[in-house]
């Protein structure tokens, strides 16, 4: 009776043992996003322009993230620099924002440009802007 009971066990541990041999299939790696440097997904926030931190992306709800574009809702932030930078206003616009152009970069992938549309604004153009 004993011997009964000790082949199945033999037989699913043999069983188990292939599957844990077989490789699994890796993953497309998904791009990050440079945020000055730091690099992350889905990010709430992204500086459009690292020297002064003058035009930036802000309350980002990401729709989609995916190995070629990413696109996310949020408010698009830019001083005027009138009469000066330091003495500016900074005006803000509801804006829908795709990144794209994913490119390895010492080894990690990330995207590359940030295109930015202002939705029911007529005084605004889309811009496009290379994410350091």
């Amino acid at each position: 009776m004993r011997a009964s009971f000790a082949i199945p066990a033999i037989a699913v541990l043999a069983i188990g043992g292939l599957a844990l041999s077989s490789p699994a299939s890796a993953a497309p790696a998904v791009p990050k996003v440079s945020n000055c440097g730091e690099l992350s997904v889905k990010p709430t926030g992204l500086v459009l322009s690292c020297a002064d931190a003058n035009t930036a992306l802000e309350t980002l709800k990401w729709t989609s993230w995916g190995s070629s574009k990413a696109r996310a809702t949020g408010i698009f932030s830019e001083n005027d620099c009138s009469p000066t930078c330091a003495a500016g206003m900074f005006h803000r616009y509801k804006a829908v924002v795709t990144l794209s152009a994913p490119k390895t970069v010492k080894g990690t992938k990330v995207f590359t440009t940030a295109r930015v549309v202002f939705p029911g604004i007529t005084d605004q153009s889309n811009r496009t802007f290379t994410i350091e």
